[in-house]
């Protein structure tokens, strides 16, 4: 009688061992939900203007360093390519963001935390993990904005607070409702809408008057000409900064994060930090709310405070977000 096949149980549990890694992986890596990763997809598409603007402007740019050089028109043609490393850049985001938490943190002009707010932040993660939450993803970087309001956000994997929030008795609360956003993709698709958009100059544009009276008559043209040459050129400029797929979509964005606003409170009151949160809500965010006429149809990111307050003290937890 032929000896049992013993190979069979060992190759399917190296198969399930294998498998389990690979799902803890992708697991790991927050990705976005099917119909966050469409809404993304549909947005990039919306911005196939601004990515034909920018390669137009790059091809410019080739050419005008050709005649400078000298060479045949064609030896820079191929620049108007580069215009899609930007749309690469904004979907790695979605993998790793890389730099993106010190590119934000440096146009807020953030700082590093001092001592005291270091104290203050391991105290209130302390608290927040006591009850065997260990296995929260922590931010890979903070920082400190020096503003008199208590505020915080979530950019990448990056982590920011105003100076004011370690006065308020609620942040270990609010770092709650912000770990919620860094432990689902909210971080990452926010740094990946954000590199879709070329942050204008600070300085602030010098803009053209109208055509004075007293220009001569002869001139007049040629300075319509002028004109119409520097309006089609402040139009290609703005279009190529980007935000079109923004603006066209906002009323699903403005939904879906308000979703997410939602899905960050039920995972800060899942680490029982549901009535801390809401009484943080009541005393510093709900004197900011006012009518949003038609919501729906707006790019208005958060939820009514009331409705807000109003699920964290009476609904049952549903989980961390996902």
């Amino acid at each position: 009688m032929d000896a049992p096949d013993t190979t069979v149980a060992p190759r399917n549990t190296a198969l399930e061992e294998i498998t389990s890694t690979a799902r803890a992986a992708l697991a790991s890596l927050n990705l976005p939900c099917p119909a966050a990763f469409a809404l993304y997809a549909a947005t990039l598409a919306a911005e196939i203007p601004t990515l034909l603007a920018r390669m137009l402007l790059l091809v410019l740019a080739g050419v005008a360093v050709s005649l400078l050089k000298g060479e045949a028109l064609s030896a820079h043609e191929a620049w108007g390519k580069y215009a899609l490393l930007l749309f690469a850049w904004s979907a790695s985001a979605l993998l790793v963001p890389l730099a993106a938490g010190m590119w934000w943190q440096n146009k807020l002009g953030g700082r590093r935390p001092s001592a005291r707010e270091h104290q203050a932040y391991a105290d209130a993660l302390d608290l927040i993990t006591d009850g065997g939450h260990d296995e929260i993803k922590q931010p890979s970087h903070w920082f400190v904005v020096d503003s008199p309001v208590p505020d915080a956000a979530v950019c990448g994997e990056t982590l920011m607070f105003t100076r004011a929030m370690f006065e308020v008795e609620q942040m270990p609360a609010v770092l709650a409702h912000e770990l919620g956003h860094l432990n689902s993709s909210d971080g990452k698709l926010t740094a990946a809408l954000n590199r879709l958009v070329i942050n204008p100059r600070i300085k602030e544009r010098e803009s053209y008057g109208l055509l004075r009276g007293e220009a001569k008559r002869e001139s007049a043209l040629h300075v319509t000409v002028i004109g119409a040459l520097l309006w089609l050129g402040q139009r290609l400029l703005a279009l190529a900064q980007g935000g079109l797929g923004l603006r066209i979509l906002v009323p699903l964005w403005g939904g879906y994060w308000r979703g997410r606003e939602y899905a960050a409170d039920d995972f800060a009151k899942e680490l029982g930090q549901a009535e801390d949160l809401a009484d943080f809500l009541e005393l510093h965010a709900q004197v900011h709310d006012a009518p949003v006429p038609f919501i729906w149809l707006t790019e208005h990111t958060h939820p009514p405070t009331e409705l807000r307050i109003e699920r964290l003290r009476l609904q049952e937890p549903k989980g961390p977000a996902s």
